[in-house]
């Protein structure tokens, strides 16, 4: 979760994505995407298990 977080405050940043180049601004959502089904899959397994 701390490096959902972290992508997170990434994105959030006016300065981070005004200046950074896209393809580093679509890298960090994909990251960020790629973190949520993660979480999603686990909290799936976990729901599961009880």
């Amino acid at each position: 979760m701390a490096f959902l977080v972290s992508v997170d405050k990434k994105l959030s940043n006016e300065k981070f994505v005004a200046g950074a180049p896209p393809q580093v601004i679509e890298l960090e959502r994909k990251k960020k995407a790629d973190a949520e089904a993660k979480i999603a899959s686990y909290e799936d397994a976990l729901a599961k298990l009880t």
